[in-house]
């Protein structure tokens, strides 16, 4: 026992929480050795100069929307009974919200978690950009590498308010487990 507590002292922490930011280092020492790694765009829909454009994006031309580091992680596997196939969207260890209207527009207004609301333009294995929304966390409260549910965007909706006709991205998506239909947009009030 004075070996832990010599340790802890040292360390001001726990062997765990030591594993974690080792862990942590080495995630962010060799990013870019995964294949899953690469650079994707965040945004609105008051940041989108393509609101009805779903694939063959620019986002890198692009001045308002932020780039970030991102693993784009397949979560589920495509079966004919079973829902479509799910991904996720991991940040580099420690990554700060970097959408400087973040807090006023998401966080402030609806309680929101960063990013949950924005779109991100993803880059494919064809190195076309396509857009994506994230809906939720997935395993956001995990202690290590959490990641977030990210939708395609396949659908451009349709609304009029006050004899205003206006369109906005988002996602159809039919759900088996649950046999309702989803519908997601990047738009809030």
């Amino acid at each position: 026992m004075p070996f832990l507590n010599m340790y802890q002292n040292i360390n001001k922490g726990t062997i765990g929480q030591e594993h974690k930011r080792l862990s942590d280092k080495i995630m962010d020492t060799t990013w870019w050795n995964d294949i899953n790694s690469r650079v994707a765009y965040l945004y609105d829909f008051y940041h989108d100069d393509y609101k009805t454009q779903l694939d063959d994006l620019h986002p890198e031309k692009d001045p308002k929307k932020v780039p970030i580091d991102i693993k784009f992680i397949q979560n589920s596997m495509q079966s004919y009974a079973s829902d479509a196939v799910t991904f996720h969207l991991q940040f580099r260890p420690g990554q700060q919200c970097n959408v400087d209207y973040y807090d006023e527009f998401f966080k402030n207004r609806y309680d929101s978690t960063f990013p949950i609301g924005l779109y991100v333009d993803i880059q494919d294995e064809q190195g076309i950009y396509n857009k994506w929304l994230i809906v939720d966390k997935a395993n956001y409260n995990v202690t290590q590498f959490p990641t977030f549910e990210i939708l395609r965007c396949d659908y451009i909706f349709q609304y009029i308010i006050e004899q205003t006709k206006y369109q906005i991205a988002g996602v159809l998506r039919s759900q088996n487990s649950y046999n309702k239909l989803l519908r997601h947009t990047g738009m809030y009030e």
